[in-house]
């Protein structure tokens, strides 16, 4: 098994199953990265539209193996296109190294919605550490 970032390239994939009940899950694996970002907004663009929009989208992020500054930059814009279109965008099962790239850019609680102190499950923490922790008062 190789760690992220050790130069090894992941090929993004992803898999959009809509529910029933009106969720659209999406299954994120490899990098999403420079070169796939804009597969991420493009998928997402095209279940977004105003008249059959799911109320939730939720981002199973357990495969997702880096995520580079084009990644976080998709996640933030397809949250600014879930937000316009009045559906809720949930990062379920977030590896620790998205929940540091988070915590460290102070986007964290924007697209979880969680305070910084909840694990990676979207369970809040009991001051026990679910990764690297930033020094701060």
């Amino acid at each position: 098994m190789t760690a992220p970032g050790d130069g090894t390239d992941h090929p993004f994939a992803l898999t959009a199953v809509p529910a029933p009940d009106g969720v659209l899950h999406v299954e994120l694996a490899g990098d999403l990265a420079w070169d796939s970002a804009d597969e991420l907004l493009d998928a997402a663009r095209g279940h977004l539209d105003p008249a059959a929009a799911p109320a939730d989208i939720r981002l199973d992020c357990a495969r997702l193996t880096l995520c580079d500054s084009m990644g976080l930059s998709a996640l933030l814009a397809l949250h600014r296109l879930a937000t316009a279109a009045e559906v809720r965008l949930h990062l379920d099962r977030r590896p620790p190294h998205l929940d540091r790239l988070l915590r460290l850019t102070g986007t964290h609680a924007h697209l979880t919605g969680l305070p910084e102190a909840a694990g990676s499950d979207g369970d809040a923490s009991d001051g026990t550490s679910d990764g690297p922790r930033l020094p701060g008062p």
